[in-house]
This record gives structure tokens, C-alpha cells and sequence, in this order.
């Protein structure tokens, strides 16, 4: 059966007739964006966004109809579109009823639940639970949560998901890094076009998403005193955190979003303030006392400069055996010319005279010149004999004239 013609093109694009309530769109609207991926057809997620928000409109100007219609005839009217801001404060019993949904682009009233949704008490709850517990505890109650919220209306799981993303980027809610990992992992924000589904809810992850992995990136040594610190300042800040914090100022300079997960914007203003209460001379003591600027770089570049630091260094050293071997060699072969050989060990013997070095001719020219004596005179005489003969005096003595 075809769709009647005087069904709105909106509720057509859904798949819905021309009497369809609020209810009955979200749940369209739901099951429809199930079917589409945004990153694949942006064209296609646009015009169904575009259905989406005209049809909730054309409700809701419906309910006001009946509603001015109703009053008309002094009957009670419905509010529809009664709702409050979830993280604004825990919903109560005695909360007026006609609290006006904030304005601006930011906020989309499509994750600002109704006065009697029952997804603010469950967020709400939920954030009471974490503040008792411990960051490993954070993800079963997460589990816990999501499955009573998943027994509520088919857009219940969605509403959740968008109440508890405030909590955390407004720092409501305790243990918010464990928090976002389990939500990243139990709301599926890997998917393709899940993030983009959440507009700028999902941007702020991505952002924070972004920096995570560039903090993952750092030597884990200093991730881990970094994070111990973030922990002791939670708890309380004392003197004793003082000279860390031009380091964590240079962190969150770097890594706001990821940063704003560990420190809550109070404790940063109170820490900041206790720095700047200091002397100029402490505060440039503590400057200078300082994390190195390789402590904020990628691991691996650290080790890639070691690495080339430790091969300049052996080069150096090589270098420097190298000429010094060279400078041993040029100082034995001067002192073989000017000296006698020295494996024999008298290089600093005086050079003999040119009337000794005959006379020691003739004494070593005899058959039987080296008979008899020690191995260290034989030595020695041979030393003179080559000293003789480099100075050029080495030869029988002149015949008489």
C-alpha cells in the first residue's frame, strides 16, 4: 500500500503516515541510522538528518495544536516537550516542571531528555556509583548500567550515552579516563560514523582520542610519575607538588582535552595560583628543576637520538685512539731515525762519535768479536753498530798516509 500523498515528505523519508508522534520518530529515526554509515553516504545521512529534525518539529507544533486546543476547553494540558539539562544538576522530586532547555548550537535538545526520562536518574546514579569506587570497577558498572538502560525505550541507550559524555567533559563525574575507555569500548565509538553521529559531542572525543594517543607516545616512565602526580593533586595539593608544576602546565598546554580527564579545571586554577604565590627567584629555581624537553618527545625519536649519539660518540673515540696510535708511530719511526732500532730497547743511549763508531768497527769485525758475551752487551753493541751506520760512520779505519 502506497504511502497517502498528504503525508509530509518528512515523515516519508521515515516511513511513517501522517499521524506518527514524537515517539514514534525518534524510533524511525533510530532504526534508520542503523542502516547508514555517514563516513559512505554523507548525502544520504544529511537528508535523513534533515527528515529527522522536520518531522520532530511538525510534532511537536501537532502537540501544541492540541494542547492550545485543549486549553481552549479549560482540559489540562500536556507539556511534551517539558526538560531539563541532565548535567546541570541530579534530577528530584521537587524540580519545577517547565525547566527551558539551553540554547545554542552546542546543545542539541535531542540529548537534553524530558523531566521524566528515566535515562538522567540511571546517568545520575551511575556517577554516584563511580565516586565510590575504584578506576577498575568503572567498567562493570558501566556494563551494569547499559543493560538496565537497555530495558527502557528504544532511544534510552543513545539518550544514556549522550547524558554521560557531558558529565564527563563538564568534570562531573569521578574517574573520568576510566569512565571514557569503557565507553569507548562498550558505545562503540571506533565504528565508522558513530562520532560524527554525535556532532559536537563526537568531535570532542575524536579531540580527546587524539591527544591520548599522542600522550601514549611518551617515555612510560614519565607518563606514569606524571599521572601519580595528577592522582596526589586530586587528593589534595600540598608544597610538595610545587616544582611539578611547570611540567604539568607545559602538559596541559599540549594536551587540554586528555589532561582535563586526570585534573579538574579547579585543581589546575588552585595549583597555578600556589605556583605564582611564589618569589620570581623559586619560581625560576623550580622552572629550571624542570622535565627535559625530551621527556615530551615521541619515545622513539628519544631512542633514535640516543642511538645517533652513541654512534657519534664511538666514532669520536675511534677517532681519538686512531691519532694517537698514529702519533706513537710517527714518534718511534723519529726516534728510529735519530737513535738506533729500538726493539732493542737502548734508545737512550748518547749517539757515539764518529772516531767511536771505528773503533767499534774494528771490534766487531774481529771472528770472534761477540764470543763470550752476554745476550743484553750483544744487544747493545748491535744498537751502536746501527746508530753508527744511520749517521753515516759506519766503515774500517782510514789507512795511514
Amino acid at each position: 500500500m502506497s504511502t497517502p500523498p498528504s503525508t509530509p515528505w518528512h515523515l516519508e523519508a521515515l516511513g511513517l503516515p501522517a499521524h506518527a508522534d514524537r515517539v514514534a520518530v525518534r524510533r524511525a529515526y533510530a532504526a534508520a541510522l542503523r542502516r547508514i554509515d555517514p563516513a559512505v553516504d554523507p548525502r544520504g545521512f544529511a537528508h535523513l538528518r534533515e527528515a529527522y529534525e522536520a518531522a520532530r518539529a511538525w510534532c511537536e507544533a501537532m502537540a501544541a495544536d492540541a494542547a492550545a486546543a485543549e486549553a481552549a476547553v479549560e482540559a489540562p494540558a500536556e507539556m511534551p516537550c517539558e526538560a531539563v539539562d541532565p548535567v546541570d544538576a541530579p534530577p528530584s522530586g521537587n524540580a519545577p516542571a517547565d525547566v527551558a532547555v539551553p540554547s545554542g548550537d552546542d546543545v542539541d535538545d535531542e540529548a537534553v531528555a524530558s523531566a521524566t526520562d528515566p535515562t538522567i536518574a540511571l546517568a545520575w546514579r551511575f556517577a554516584a556509583d563511580v565516586a565510590a569506587q575504584t578506576p577498575d570497577e568503572v567498567a562493570t558498572s558501566l556494563t551494569q548500567a547499559l543493560a538496565e538502560v537497555r530495558t527502557q525505550y528504544i532511544d534510552a541507550p543513545g539518550r544514556f550515552e549522550e547524558h554521560l559524555i557531558d558529565l564527563i567533559g563538564l568534570q562531573r563525574i569521578s574517574h573520568r579516563a576510566a569512565v571514557f575507555a569503557a565507553m569507548e569500548e562498550q558505545c562503540h565509538w571506533r565504528e565508522v560514523g558513530h562520532l560524527a553521529s554525535l556532532g559536537e559531542r563526537g568531535r570532542w572525543i575524536e579531540t580527546v582520542m587524539v591527544q591520548r594517543d599522542a600522550w601514549a607516545q611518551l617515555a612510560s616512565d614519565w607518563r606514569e610519575a606524571w599521572l601519580a602526580r595528577f592522582v596526589r593533586a586530586e587528593a589534595g595539593l600540598d608544597r610538595s607538588l610545587l616544582r611539578d608544576w611547570p611540567d604539568v602546565a607545559r602538559l596541559h598546554q599540549r594536551y587540554p582535552a586528555w589532561i582535563g580527564l586526570h585534573l579538574s579545571a579547579a585543581t589546575l586554577s588552585a595549583w597555578q595560583a600556589l605556583f605564582d604565590a611564589q618569589s620570581p627567584s623559586t619560581r625560576d629555581e623550580l622552572t629550571r628543576m624542570a622535565a627535559p624537553d625530551s621527556a615530551y618527545l615521541p619515545a622513539h625519536v628519544v631512542r633514535a637520538r640516543q642511538r645517533s649519539g652513541q654512534r657519534s660518540t664511538r666514532l669520536t673515540v675511534s677517532g681519538f685512539v686512531l691519532a694517537a696510535l698514529v702519533g706513537i708511530a710517527n714518534l718511534v719511526s723519529t726516534g728510529l731515525r735519530q737513535g738506533g732500532t729500538a726493539p732493542y730497547g737502548y734508545s737512550t743511549l748518547p749517539a757515539d762519535t764518529p772516531r767511536q763508531c771505528v773503533e767499534l768497527y774494528v771490534e766487531l769485525d774481529a771472528p770472534d768479536a761477540l764470543k763470550d758475551r752476554s745476550p743484553e752487551d750483544v744487544k747493545r753493541l748491535k744498537t751502536r753498530a746501527d746508530r753508527c751506520a744511520d749517521a753515516g760512520h759506519w766503515h774500517p779505519p782510514a789507512p795511514p798516509r
